[in-house]
């Protein structure tokens, strides 16, 4: 458990001790494709928060969700530079900026992507340039509001690629939190802070 002292700052060694290290391997399953994402950690006024997007509601796949910065493999880019690529072609972040610190357990999405998501500190607060062809809107939810509980549902879920019988949904004010991003936001507290919403 966090100590109570800093309820509301994630020390990068704190991290690193309850999660995996970000190594740079894809562990390619078959008849599923290679993504990569980052969770990205930023310090505002002694507070934690974790940047998250909205895509577009116009696109072709994955209209409208909310997700972490990330995306497809390409060619044979392994998978920590797919996450720190995609991440600055989405929302302008300069791998510089971004410090490495873990890897969270990967995750199936059902349509049909393996995606290796990773955790990296952002050096300081930035103005966020979003590729507005793929993304709506860059915000950021405070870590502390991840424990109220109230904010968290569950739905149930039916499908051949679920490996996951309840997907759980994180309300955050005009924003929903859901599907394989609520998965690894529910990876993340539960193994930093030993806090699980349910169900």
């Amino acid at each position: 458990m966090l100590p109570d002292s800093l309820p509301h700052r994630l020390p990068d060694a704190h991290v690193r001790e309850r999660l995996a290290a970000p190594t740079p391997e894809w562990r390619t399953e078959a008849k599923l494709r290679d993504s990569a994402v980052l969770l990205v950690l930023v310090e505002k006024d002694g507070v934690d928060h974790i940047i998250y997007t909205l895509r577009r509601d116009d696109l072709k796949a994955h209209a409208g969700q909310v997700c972490f910065p990330g995306g497809r493999r390409e060619s044979d880019e392994d998978a920590i530079t797919c996450a720190l690529r995609e991440t600055e072609e989405e929302i302008g972040l300069p791998r510089t900026a971004l410090t490495l610190v873990a890897r969270l357990p990967d995750r199936v999405s059902i349509a049909g992507y393996l995606v290796a998501p990773f955790v990296a500190r952002l050096d300081h607060p930035r103005v966020y340039t979003p590729d507005t062809t793929e993304v709506a809107a860059v915000f950021e939810v405070p870590f502390p509001a991840l424990f109220e509980r109230d904010r968290w549902r569950f739905r149930p879920l039916s499908h051949p690629r679920a490996r996951f019988k309840d997907i759980p949904y994180f309300e955050y004010g005009d924003y929903t939190v859901w599907g394989l991003t609520g998965i690894m936001t529910r990876d993340f507290i539960r193994a930093v802070a030993d806090f699980d919403p349910g169900p």
